[in-house]
């Protein structure tokens, strides 16, 4: 037993070694202060020495209780040395891809095509070996000096160096706990290095306990921290600039399905008169990354990267540059998620949430304080950008005498009641009734700005930030961040183009996405002439080109879109999950390298 724990000790610092490693060529290496240096090193070590307990629970201890020691310590050595190779080999991966080894790392290198990205020649293979046989090597060899040791130390000696490790991994969760609650970069950026490391963070109930969160700030110069957002710096083209009003509305949780004359009569009918997009998605299944990729133009992917990097959205900058009065209408909050922070720490007096108690009589309130602005907005001599964010159809907070036009309704969401063999009408109808609401509160904005003479001066972008799933697909989904199929991605989106483009109704079916509204507005509006591609993940909603590889999600469990809709998840686990546009297994699927490759490299190319 003390010969196994003691070797426990020596694993961990080996393998936490190896993952030290991973650090070095990083870009954040440059920015880590004390406690993130602390932090680092503590969770690799901490990180390794919970895998080695679990590899000792599974490899030695039950062997061991029945009296097949040495078979206990061949499985120990044998899953420590694996381990270790697999740290090893994580690494090369993922200084090539900026992630662990994942579903689609393995698919790649079990298909028939593997060699077109990776150089399998016999040199790689007999340098790659010899590695491997050195740290096999190295945890035979451990397990050979504990035998020598454990025969010199008393026990006790062998509890302290054990009861070490337990204290490093306090540390590290101790530094995780402080460095996530006041937003610390260099704790926050280095825990992504550590491969499916997940430390304790207790936000939620330290505020729910009263402390006020106070987020660390640090001044990254122009570096910008681990990014490089822009590539290019931006060039513009006063001269083309048409600089007109932009009013954003953006609708939570609204599906496609509902856009219908009965359902919301006012908004299906303006679809018809204006520029629809049929075929719109999403960047993620839930608000907080859909936003994201609507104002920043980046994949999701980046959030904790934007976060921690100090960095502001380009379009909101570049509105404020031109002199846009820059005005927000939130229904819920825009702290939680960090909206004020991530996305308009630039913006002056921002209005960070509304009074009332339930979300529908949150979205009367915004509703009615941007229409009394209007006037005001119109008397500026300065165009403005209105971001207005409506919440009813995703709380389902409408009155109990607002319930009656789509019948059966339930009054409220009653999620603990679903299931798959369910009728989903009555869910769908309390749905429909705060659609029909939302209408015409949209409805209401769109008016205004017609009788205030602004509707033909202005840009009008309508859309959701997500979709709300009804078991369409029979699965026994429901509402949304569950999957990333089109009923949980797919939105409307309206747009009413300024009066001096003259132009016609039109209805549009070709693919775009969240991420073209940033290269849009800044191509078609502000006058910056730079390729999109320079700022964004996006294209202007006017290229027809297919969004192949259309990126979903978070950095922890995200997606691709690929041909025929068909959807790679990558699960938080890291296996791949690879389904049909209706979540039915699609079986033996060969993820093609030289696209992936390609997709990645795009991914990752605002990383510095």
């Amino acid at each position: 037993m003390r010969k196994s724990c003691l070797y426990m000790f020596f694993s961990s610092l080996l393998i936490g070694v190896l993952l030290m490693s991973y650090i070095q060529g990083d870009s954040i290496a440059g920015s880590l202060d004390l406690l993130g240096w602390v932090f680092f090193l503590t969770s690799c070590v901490g990180h390794a020495a919970v895998v080695v307990l679990a590899l000792w629970l599974v490899g030695w201890l039950p062997w061991a209780l029945a009296g097949w020691r040495r078979l206990a310590a061949g499985l120990f050595v044998s899953l420590v040395s694996l381990t270790s190779v697999l740290a090893f080999v994580n690494m090369q991966v993922y200084k090539i891809y900026r992630f662990h080894i994942n579903g689609f790392i393995l698919n790649m290198l079990t298909g028939p095509n593997a060699g077109d990205i990776f150089d399998f020649d016999a040199k790689l293979y007999l340098t790659e070996g010899l590695l491997f046989l050195v740290l096999v090597g190295v945890c035979v060899g451990l397990w050979w000096l504990s035998g020598r040791l454990v025969t010199r130390w008393p026990g006790h000696h062998v509890g302290r160096l054990l009861a070490s490790l337990a204290a490093v991994l306090v540390v590290a969760n101790g530094c995780y706990i402080y460095g996530s609650f006041v937003v610390k970069p260099s704790v926050l950026k280095s825990a992504r290095l550590v491969p499916y490391y997940f430390p304790l963070s207790t936000t939620d109930f330290l505020e729910s306990l009263g402390f006020e969160q106070h987020v660390v700030s640090v001044d990254y110069g122009e570096g910008g921290g681990e990014l490089c957002y822009p590539l290019r710096s931006l060039e513009r083209d006063t001269a083309q600039a048409l600089r007109p009003n932009i009013v954003m509305i953006l609708i939570d949780s609204w599906s496609r399905r509902a856009l219908t004359d009965e359902t919301m009569p006012q908004l299906a009918q303006l679809a018809r008169e204006e520029q629809w997009y049929q075929n719109h998605v999403s960047c993620g299944n839930g608000t907080s990354f859909s936003v994201f990729g609507m104002f920043t133009g980046l994949q999701p992917y980046y959030w904790t990267a934007f976060e921690t990097s100090g960095n502001s959205p380009l379009l909101v900058d570049e509105l404020l540059g031109q002199g846009y009065d820059f005005r927000t209408y939130p229904s819920a909050t825009l702290e939680n998620p960090p909206f004020s922070r991530v996305l308009f720490q630039h913006v002056p007096d921002l209005r960070v949430e509304t009074p009332g108690k339930t979300s529908y009589e949150r979205d009367l309130k915004i509703k009615d304080d941007l229409i009394a602005d209007l006037p005001k907005l119109k008397s500026a001599e300065k165009p403005f950008f209105v971001f207005i964010f409506f919440d009813l159809l995703h709380a389902y907070s409408l009155p109990k005498e607002l319930l009656n036009r789509f019948q059966p309704s339930w009054e409220y969401g009653d999620f603990a009641a679903l299931h798959n063999e369910m009728d989903p009408t009555p869910f769908w109808n309390l749905y429909r009734n705060s659609a029909y609401q939302t209408d015409r509160m949209v409805g209401e904005v769109i008016t205004a700005l017609k009788e205030q003479g602004l509707y033909d001066e202005s840009l009008v972008m309508i859309t959701g930030d997500h979709a709300q799933e009804y078991n369409e697909n029979h699965k026994n989904y429901w509402g949304h961040n569950s999957n990333f199929t089109q009923y949980q991605i797919g939105v409307p989106l309206i747009i009413h183009q300024p009066s001096a483009l003259h132009q016609s109704p039109t209805t549009f079916t070709h693919r775009t996405t969240h991420y073209d509204f940033v290269p849009t507005l800044m191509h078609d509006y502000l006058g910056v002439t730079n390729d999109p591609d320079d700022y964004s993940a996006g294209r202007l909603l006017s290229d027809t080109t297919p969004r192949l590889w259309h990126f979903v999600g978070n950095e922890l469990r995200y997606a691709f879109i690929v041909e025929g809709d068909t959807i790679l998840t990558k699960e938080g686990a890291g296996y791949i999950d690879v389904t049909d546009a209706h979540l039915n297994p699609v079986e033996n699927y060969q993820v093609k390298p030289r696209e992936f490759d390609a997709a990645i490299r795009r991914l990752n190319r605002f990383f510095k």
